[in-house]
């Protein structure tokens, strides 16, 4: 009798957990469905493959396809970090090629759920691989994003998991679809936004739409540092928005993200898109932010180069800072 019991008693329970696991499939293919709808409406730099098919290529670790030895890059399979490189491009209209006039790399620590966020000033005079020597971002209007990611590997050891793309209409409709971006403007900052787009700003805690927000971000004329404080400014615009949206709800998200996907290029596909999101997601609500740029202080000179205005760097000296800052 006791055989029989503990018999009907082992059927059961398999059954329970045959269940469960059949509403945990239903669950991740309804899931999976909805992301590829949402996620289908993105450009894509590079066709991105099925999503089952490369799904699999990405477990355990996102950071799976470095180029050359991953113990001599920052990043990379067991670094513990996932680095996304943003590029604002200043592609006008009419004109074929851009240059990158924002790069930032947001690099998401695995361990703690913190973001750090690196801008790499554009006047920066680095080897650009298979061209000449010339300011870093002349290597995305001469080979897109994939040549701006190989100058950063070869000049800074730094291994790039994707790259996502805007230019500066897409960034200004951003901002509008987020309902603006509140930011603390000086007299100064304000007197150029208003000069620039009409507005009667006043310095202080001021909202701005998305036409200020992208004047705020690209001026450089205000201070003696010129571009180091442009940059700046370019890393507080981020820092608002994902203060303001960490804490967002998937049921809120996703029709936001139905409006503000098809403003963004991407050579990420649906399968890293997807693992990223569901890993980063619940941590960022308490994400510490930091942020900082390249190059540091005291590890460039300004120079004049074949006419140009360019700042020479130890590259050697903010590899090691990038390895401290990003790996530690």
């Amino acid at each position: 009798m006791k055989r029989k019991q503990h018999d009907t008693f082992a059927r059961a329970f398999m059954k329970l957990v045959c269940l469960l696991l059949a509403l945990i499939l239903i669950f991740l293919l309804g899931a999976t469905a909805l992301f590829q709808q949402v996620l289908g409406k993105i450009h894509y730099t590079q066709p991105p493959a099925d999503f089952g098919t490369r799904l699999g290529g990405f477990l355990p670790n996102l950071a799976s396809e470095g180029i050359g030895k991953q113990s001599d890059l920052i990043g990379g399979t067991g670094s513990g970090i996932v680095n996304i490189l943003l590029i604002g491009q200043d592609r006008r209209e009419g004109e074929a090629t851009a240059r990158s006039d924002s790069m930032i790399l947001c690099t998401y620590h695995r361990k703690t759920g913190n973001v750090t966020m690196t801008s790499f000033l554009r006047d920066l005079y680095v080897p650009i691989p298979g061209h000449h020597s010339n300011r870093i971002n002349a290597a995305y209007s001469e080979g897109g994003a994939a040549l701006l990611d190989d100058t950063l590997r070869e000049n800074f050891s730094l291994h790039i998991d994707g790259n996502i793309e805007v230019d500066f209409s897409q960034f200004a409709q951003i901002i509008d679809l987020l309902g603006g971006v509140e930011l603390e403007l000086r007299e100064d900052e304000a007197a150029e936004i208003n000069k620039e787009t009409g507005s009667e700003l006043a310095a202080g805690t001021q909202v701005l739409n998305g036409e200020q927000a992208l004047t705020y971000a690209r001026i450089r004329k205000l201070d003696a540092d010129g571009d180091f404080s442009r940059t700046s400014r370019q890393r507080k615009v981020m820092n608002a928005l994902v203060s303001r949206y960490r804490n967002m709800q998937w049921k809120d998200l996703l029709p936001l993200m139905d409006q503000l996907l098809p403003l963004i290029s991407t050579d990420m596909n649906y399968g890293k898109l997807v693992l990223l999101a569901m890993e980063i997601m619940p941590k960022l609500s308490g994400a510490q932010i930091t942020s900082q740029r390249i190059p540091a202080d005291g590890t460039f000179s300004d120079e004049k180069i074949d006419g140009m205005a360019v700042l020479s760097a130890d590259l050697e000296a903010n590899r090691q800072l990038l390895r401290d800052t990003l790996l530690n």
